[in-house]
């Protein structure tokens, strides 16, 4: 009698597109619906340690080395504890040879013929940008300093989806791709796909929330008063404490100018996705679209208080955050994109 055939579900992402919160849900779950191994984890649940060590990138401070080969052993035994389907995920492995982590990991797999599939989602690409670039200001490692408008023009292509697929096709596995709109039902749309139970719960936890406006303008003016990075969490921290709220979702962020030259890219990016894949991406009426980034005199005030022991280096974000000011912006020209 022949065995049934079994799933290995890779999961690429990319960033920004529901990652933390399906990977929540999964790290936490007890392998009955889908088999998520607890191996090679990164702190909030993605299989990062796993890729990391897969691809021998050792950079980032936070890796844990291991031996891969211990690690897909472990991955093969959980395999074969539960008898399901299998699901890795990370949005690392948008940047990697995803069929080199296949096919490494196919031969350790027992308990039957293994059918790979590589799950991609597809988020509206202003979007998308905000909430990257809201990552990327937040993020310590990274430390952007750049206002939106100049990192929506160095960044725009690589929000594109074509590209992506067509390196993810030079696999030779089967790609699905999955509308991360409506929002709303995301996580549970995810899930159902990988075969959790009709029966079985989902929450579409919020996970890894951006920062708020305010949140964010204060944060983008640390990066760039901050020296060192020990400054950096220093001012970090002032802020979280006193600030509310710090974390909202992200809003659009981005002038006319710089929007409708990265829309350019994304209207031939939004028609490859409906025609590959049928999925159609919700198109943002740019002329109608105001831009968030700003704050106003009391939220202004709310940083001045939050760094007001930070001596001069506070006295500079505060002198920084102020460009956001609607009347700062309109006589200094700060955003000259727009």
């Amino acid at each position: 009698m022949a065995l049934p055939v079994r799933k290995l579900f890779v999961h690429v992402g990319p960033s920004k597109t529901g990652t933390s919160a399906v990977q929540h849900v999964l790290r936490t779950h007890d392998n009955s619906s889908v088999i998520y191994p607890k191996v090679g984890l990164w702190a909030d649940g993605a299989h990062h340690n796993l890729v990391f060590n897969f691809y021998q990138d050792f950079t980032h401070p936070q890796v844990v080395r291991s031996d891969i080969h211990r690690l897909f052993a472990e991955i093969a035994a959980e395999a074969s504890r539960y008898g399901g389907d299998l699901l890795i995920s990370s949005e690392l492995l948008a940047h990697h040879d995803v069929g080199a982590l296949i096919r490494a990991l196919l031969p350790w797999l027992g308990g039957g013929p293994w059918d790979p599939e590589i799950l991609v989602v597809c988020r509206e690409h202003f979007g998308t940008a905000s909430s990257t670039y809201n990552q990327r200001v937040k993020d310590a490692v990274v430390l952007e300093r750049r206002e939106p408008d100049a990192f929506l023009q160095g960044y725009a292509t690589q929000l594109a989806y074509a590209p992506l697929i067509t390196e993810l096709r030079r696999s030779g596995v089967p790609i699905t791709a999955l509308n991360y709109h409506p929002i709303e039902d995301f996580v549970e749309r995810f899930l159902r796909h990988v075969g959790f139970a009709g029966r079985e719960p989902i929450l579409n936890e919020l996970r890894n929330v951006s920062l708020s406006i305010k949140g964010l303008v204060a944060t983008l003016a640390a990066n760039n008063v901050a020296q060192t990075l020990a400054d950096r969490d220093r001012h970090f921290a002032a802020l979280r404490r006193q600030i509310r709220p710090f974390f909202a979702p992200s809003r659009f962020i981005f002038g006319r100018a710089a929007a409708e030259a990265a829309d350019l890219g994304f209207r031939d990016d939004r028609l490859f996705l409906f025609e590959e894949f049928g999925i159609r991406l919700p198109a943002v009426d740019l002329a109608a679209q105001q831009d968030m980034f700003c704050i106003n005199d009391r939220e202004l005030n709310e940083i001045a208080i939050a760094t007001a022991d930070l001596g001069p280096e506070g006295e500079a974000i505060v002198a920084f955050a102020r460009r956001y000011l609607p009347a700062s912006r309109a006589t200094t020209g700060a955003k000259s994109s727009r």
